[in-house]
């Protein structure tokens, strides 16, 4: 119950989407889940490799010799969770916890000097490195929609709008009796559109706004010409830097090949040249063949 009052809180973002100042920053969280998914990839597979480690290196060799009572050396899924995913996790917040004070009590022994210098650069590569690399992907990933917010609006407000317009009229968990219903009929009308040649469902939902002030109308293709155009110039200028920048690489390899370019030019001159005298030759031959034939 209480997650599913969490996830209530969540899904009630969605109302404020159409807010123009609040609806981009939305947009811009739902964009930044995708770098963090990726982000969390690296993550577990640097956290996976240093927990595996270092806890092989400090506990299992000793497990005798160290005072440590609430360390478990059990091979299952609870245990792994407990001793190596959990701890090193809060490591990236710099949250050490008795970390370094097992390290510290035995501080000449090898496993202890090894395991410190695991640490730091385990430290270093993901407090440091990884950690700046995300904020740098986060601040990219606002900056493309800050830029874009207008557009985003309106998109996201017609997206909510069409959404109201196509739920269940029943309220969950009945719901799902009319999302059955719905998702058989549409396999129905696929089936018959496609073996029998027949059309598809005529009374399926088709979603058009029209508004009560035909003033809207005007607004709305204003609109949709302004974001035409505003695409079409960006394209336009995009394809405009590429070819100046190929243009610019032609221009270079012509210079650079500007003395192979005329040799191969003499040399084909050459070519046509004994291809020339060749043809006359055999145009010669063929005329002695027919007066030898005709005498």
């Amino acid at each position: 119950m209480a997650i599913d009052l969490e996830i209530w809180w969540l899904r009630s973002l969605s109302f404020i989407i159409v807010v123009r100042f609040l609806g981009s920053h939305i947009v811009a969280i739902g964009k930044m889940l995708k770098d963090l998914a990726f982000f969390m990839c690296i993550i577990f597979i640097v956290m996976a490799g240093y927990g595996v480690a270092s806890r092989s290196m400090i506990y299992y060799p000793n497990a005798d010799k160290l005072n440590v009572t609430n360390f478990s050396t059990e091979f299952n899924g609870r245990s792994i969770f407990r001793q190596i995913a959990y701890p090193i996790y809060y490591l990236m917040y710099g949250e050490f916890g008795n970390e370094l004070s097992t390290l510290d009590e035995y501080p000449d022994a090898g496993w202890s000097i090894s395991t410190h210098v695991l640490l730091a650069a385990h430290m270093l590569f993901v407090n440091i490195l990884l950690t700046n690399l995300l904020i740098a992907m986060f601040s990219k990933r606002f900056d493309q929609v800050y830029e874009d917010t207008q557009n985003i609006w309106h998109s996201q407000q017609y997206l909510f709008t069409r959404e109201y317009y196509t739920r269940s009229p029943f309220f969950p968990p009945i719901s799902l009796i009319y999302d059955v219903y719905y998702l058989c009929r549409i396999i129905f009308f696929k089936i018959r559109h496609v073996c029998f040649k027949k059309p598809t469902d005529r009374r399926a939902k088709v979603f058009k706004m029209i508004p009560i002030n035909k003033n809207c109308i005007k607004d709305w293709c204003e609109f949709e010409g302004a974001s035409t155009y505003e695409y079409a110039h960006t394209e336009a200028k995009a394809s405009k830097v590429a070819s100046m920048t190929s243009t610019h690489s032609s221009d270079s390899y012509s210079i650079e090949k500007g003395e192979d370019t005329s040799d191969n030019i003499n040399d084909s001159n050459n070519s046509n040249n004994n291809l020339r005298q060749i043809q006359d030759d055999l145009a010669k031959l063929i005329n002695d063949l027919k007066k030898l034939k005709y005498n």
